[in-house]
């Protein structure tokens, strides 16, 4: 860090605030994801391919509360190094195989919702077992790679470039792949629709319709998904671009100052996704509210 720069730290209150923040996400976390990944795990009518998607992603929602949440505590909260520490390095790493994780899960769990809708017939062809533990092992393997990129950095035009791509990779990239999916979901929703015509036998047309709620149901998910992420997500990468343009204009001490002071509270606020997916699940999956009566049956 450059010595003319002031050592920022976060305020007392903000530390506190901070800490409480993190806390409460990372237990709704926890407690949250190991639900979903217990009841996937006592359930065998639970142990669908679309589900095993889901679990992969419980898996990295469950890490940012048992993992990552505590490290941001103590590295921001509570010990607030310099910039220039290896905390914040470590950190980083960190985030970046976390983010990187969450947000590739989601864009499996879309795309798979969109073949399902759009090729109903040919779904478990396309989608088989083999290739669902072979992507889930493609994303954690990439995920836990990425972060090593940082080492090769030497400089901060180097290091701008660095995070430029690491923005495109962990945000836009997701966000253009779920957005895609979601859009030909509703317009096959709607063709499905519309070939729906009075002079099919009356089984075929209640099946066509059941088969039509379902899917517009799936669509609202993946909606909801999506504006979790949107919502969480998008503060991370408008201040990213802020950071980065700082950075390039060597304006060291704001960049600084993003690092202390903003990037905290902007990490909060993406944190807390990792509680409410396992939400989202619960409540618009049946076969899961089913499972967590059925194991849960004390509670009410």
């Amino acid at each position: 860090m450059d010595a003319t720069c002031p050592e920022e730290q976060l305020s007392t209150t903000a530390s506190i605030v901070l800490s409480l923040w993190f806390s409460l996400s990372g237990l709704a976390a926890v407690a949250g994801n190991a639900v979903v990944l217990w009841l996937f795990y006592k359930s065998e009518s639970l142990r669908t391919i679309s589900n095993r998607l889901l679990a992969s992603l419980s898996v990295a929602d469950l890490f940012v509360g048992l993992v990552i949440d505590p490290i941001w505590i103590a590295s921001y909260c509570l010990i607030q190094p310099s910039a220039d520490s290896d905390v914040f390095f470590f950190t980083d790493m960190l985030w970046v195989h976390t983010t990187t994780a969450t947000t590739f899960c989601l864009c499996c769990v879309s795309v798979d919702r969109f073949i399902a809708i759009r090729f109903p017939f040919r779904y478990q062809e396309i989608i088989t077992k083999k290739r669902c533990y072979t992507v889930i092992t493609l994303v954690w393997l990439f995920s836990l790679a990425l972060p090593f990129s940082m080492m090769l950095v030497n400089n901060d035009e180097d290091d701008t470039a660095l995070w430029l791509s690491l923005a495109f990779l962990i945000y836009v990239t997701p966000l253009f792949v779920v957005s895609i999916s979601y859009i030909f979901m509703l317009k096959e929703a709607r063709h499905q629709c519309r070939r729906i015509a009075p002079r099919n036998n009356y089984l075929n047309h209640n099946n066509r319709r059941v088969r039509i709620v379902k899917n517009y149901k799936a669509i609202k998910t993946v909606g909801i998904v999506l504006g979790v992420y949107v919502v969480s997500w998008m503060p991370s990468l408008i201040l990213l671009l802020v950071q980065c343009y700082h950075l390039v204009a060597n304006n060291l001490c704001e960049s600084d100052e993003i690092d202390a002071v903003v990037w905290p509270w902007v990490e909060a606020i993406a944190f807390t996704s990792s509680a409410i997916n396992p939400l989202i699940y619960y409540f618009r999956n049946k076969e899961f509210r089913l499972a967590f009566r059925r194991t849960f049956r004390w509670l009410r």
